[in-house]
């Protein structure tokens, strides 16, 4: 921390004080999004997609059989196309590839584990791409960790007054800096296909931080 009449991250000026103050809050996680990706090769175009379209088939069985939702899951994208190989430096087809990529949404992250062993494996080309882990509401959070921000901003101010020799006035501006609090974290469960797989999650906290940048004036 400086004290610095040109300004900066916690600056001492004519006019007051102004500061960064950061408040951390935890939430326990109940909030899971999974990436799943399907991906099937055929000699034929339409044999190709209608594999793809058999294994989401299974994919989609297998997410009702957990009770999730049909509503919480959703199809990014569906591709399909050619795939090139290279021989001898000339371009060779090899086959047909179509893709999909679902998204599903957890409102519930209670048992996500055994979601992605009934999941995993359930059909040709099937994979789990990613698993994102949150609080589903932080809001309640996120104002514990406001009230600790505010509360480390006075702290600061408190001491950069005390070492400028003037008394702490009342607060003249307060704003939120950018960025986002509640940020969800990823579980390193990239491109998972075993189809006899066992993955065990541990769902833990999740921690949301705020920052503020705070104006204080001086009281004399």
């Amino acid at each position: 921390m400086t004290i610095d009449r040109q300004g900066g991250r916690n600056s001492v000026i004519h006019g007051g004080i102004t500061v960064i103050g950061t408040g951390r809050a935890t939430a326990g996680v109940d909030h899971a999004t999974v990436t799943l990706g399907i991906e099937v090769e055929r000699d034929d175009a339409g044999d190709a997609f209608r594999a793809a379209g058999a294994s989401a088939d299974a994919v989609l069985a297998a997410l009702a059989g957990r009770g999730v939702d049909p509503r919480s899951v959703r199809s990014a994208d569906v591709t399909l196309g050619p795939r090139f190989d290279y021989a001898d430096g000339t371009r060779v087809l090899a086959a047909y590839q179509a893709t999909q990529r679902m998204v599903v949404t957890l409102s519930d992250a209670t048992g996500l584990d055994l979601l992605l062993t009934a999941v995993a494996g359930v059909a040709e080309g099937v994979r789990i791409d990613g698993v994102t882990l949150d609080a589903a509401d932080p809001r309640d959070v996120c104002s514990s960790a406001r009230t600790a921000a505010m509360i480390d901003a006075r702290e600061k101010a408190t001491s950069l007054a005390a070492l400028a020799g003037r008394p702490l006035g009342p607060v003249l501006a307060v704003a939120e800096l950018d960025g986002d609090p509640g940020s969800p974290r990823p579980v390193a469960l990239m491109a998972h296909t075993a189809r006899d797989a066992s993955m065990p999650v541990s769902l833990g906290d999740a921690t949301i931080t705020v920052s503020v940048r705070v104006r204080f004036a001086w009281a004399d």
